[in-house]
C-alpha cells in the first residue's frame, strides 16, 4: 500500500483493529444480553491504544506538507484615521505558515461503535501551541511598511468522524470539523509601525485569522484525509482484509 495515503488514517484503521477485538473484551454476559449504547449497537472505548498510537501520525504530518502548512495569501482593506482624516488603507499578508499540528493529543474519550455491520470511528484529537507566521505590507497614505506578523494560537480541536460499511467495503468520512479555537495572540516583527496602525493592523489580522486562515487550515487537513479514503476506498479490500487479520 502507498503509505502516504495510508498514513493519515493510521489511528482510525488501528482503532478500528482494536474494535475488532470488543467482543473479547466486553463481558460476555451483556453480549448475551443484546445490550447497547446510545441507540448505535456495541461501543468500546479505544482510550489507552489511541494514547500509544498517537505519535505515529506525526511523521506523516511533517513528511507531507501538513506541518509546516503553507497558508494563503490574503488582501484585506481597511480604514484608518490617525487625527481627522480617515483614510483608506489594505493590509497583504503573504509567504504564511503554520507550525504546531506535531503539538496533538487525544482529547476527551474516543469511541468506536459497531451496528448493521458498520463501524464508526469518532476521534477527538487537540493541538495546542499552534504558530501563523506571514509577512505583511501595509499600504496608507503613500508609505508601505513591510514586516512579520506571528499569530500565536493555545489550542483548538479537531472532530473526525469516520464510517467503515462491511456491506460494501467502502470507508466514508462523516464529519471533519475544527472547534473548541482558542485564544489568539499577535505580535508584530521587523518594522515597528507607528502607533496609530498597530491596532488597526492587528484588527485586520485578527478578522483574517477567524474567517479565512483558520478554515484554510481545516481545508488543508480535511482534503489530505479524503485524498486518503479514496485512495483506500481504490484498495479497500486489502484493508478491511489487514484489519480483520489484526483482530484475530
Amino acid at each position: 500500500m502507498n503509505q502516504k495515503y495510508t498514513a493519515v488514517l493510521l489511528l482510525a484503521l488501528l482503532a478500528a483493529a482494536e474494535a475488532s477485538t470488543f467482543k473479547k473484551v466486553i463481558p460476555s454476559t451483556l453480549l448475551a444480553e443484546g445490550k447497547n449504547w446510545d441507540g448505535l449497537g456495541l461501543r468500546a472505548d479505544v482510550n489507552e491504544y489511541i494514547d500509544r498510537t498517537i505519535s505515529q501520525i506525526v511523521p506523516f504530518m511533517k513528511t507531507h506538507g501538513l506541518d509546516p502548512m503553507d497558508l494563503p495569501e490574503v488582501v484585506e482593506g481597511f480604514e484608518v484615521r490617525p487625527i481627522l482624516i480617515t483614510y483608506s488603507a489594505w493590509l497583504k499578508i503573504h509567504d504564511g505558515y503554520m507550525t504546531g499540528l506535531v503539538n496533538v493529543a487525544r482529547s476527551g474519550d474516543q469511541r468506536v461503535n459497531y451496528f448493521a455491520n458498520m463501524l464508526r470511528i469518532r476521534l477527538q484529537f487537540q493541538f495546542t501551541n499552534l504558530e501563523f507566521v506571514y509577512r505583511y505590507l501595509v499600504q496608507v497614505m503613500n508609505i508601505g511598511p513591510t514586516g512579520g506578523i506571528v499569530g500565536s494560537l493555545d489550542r483548538f480541536q479537531i472532530v473526525f468522524d469516520l464510517l467503515i460499511d462491511f456491506n460494501n467495503d467502502e470507508l466514508h468520512l462523516q464529519e471533519f470539523s475544527i472547534n473548541d479555537i482558542g485564544r489568539l495572540r499577535v505580535r508584530l516583527t521587523g518594522n515597528i509601525l507607528t502607533d496609530w496602525l498597530v491596532n488597526p493592523v492587528i484588527r485586520v489580522f485578527t478578522s483574517i485569522f477567524d474567517n479565512t486562515i483558520i478554515r484554510a487550515v481545516e481545508v488543508n487537513i480535511q482534503s489530505g484525509i479524503q485524498d486518503a479514503l479514496d485512495f483506500i476506498n481504490i484498495n479497500v479490500k486489502e484493508i478491511v482484509q489487514s484489519i480483520e487479520n489484526f483482530g484475530n
